[in-house]
């Protein structure tokens, strides 16, 4: 069944020409959220391990690293990948001029905005496997089927709320 929210919203991609350094991610993630109108957001880039993953020095912590955290809100979130692109979805247009606003206060460098879909709307046989049945279709897609661990940060206008489970 096709809702009215379903078909007004809309899409975003923000990828900046660089990586960003966790104070700066946290400030766009900040005015993104100030700005309003989140569905979901997701954040993608390379991991940033926290022990030395192979060679010499296998397992020794990489402390650059730790508590690298992120605050939305009032709430901390641990930032494990170096942020590379930031994907989103708006409940409205009426949201992308603030969106794009809240970019170019917080980012000093290029970037680009790109609107176009991005999530899934409707369970795949990933998600299934990852879930079961999904009550809450926000997190479609949202992580990666691969992963060991679910991490999975959820924005509301209430709070910031964080799902972890046990290894698989």
């Amino acid at each position: 069944m096709v809702t009215k929210s379903d078909t007004n919203s809309v899409q975003v991609e923000i990828v900046p020409s660089r990586f960003l350094m966790p104070e700066t991610a946290q400030r766009l993630l900040c005015e993104i959220y100030k700005n309003g109108g989140i569905r979901r957001i997701m954040i993608h880039g390379p991991n940033m391990p926290r022990e030395v993953p192979y060679g010499p020095g296998k397992g020794i912590p990489i402390e650059a690293n730790r508590n690298l955290l992120v605050e939305i809100g009032d709430q901390a979130i641990e930032l494990r990948v170096k942020v590379g692109r930031i994907r989103l979805e708006m409940e409205s247009e009426d949201y992308l001029g603030g969106l794009k606003a809240a970019c170019e206060r917080a980012l000093p460098f290029s970037f680009q905005f790109r609107q176009g879909k991005f999530f899934h709307d409707r369970m795949t046989t990933s998600d299934y496997a990852k879930y079961g049945k999904v009550e809450d279709e926000r997190i479609l897609g949202l992580i990666d089927p691969k992963a060991k661990k679910d991490k999975l940060a959820i924005l509301s206008e209430d709070m910031v709320t964080f799902k972890e489970d046990e290894e698989r």
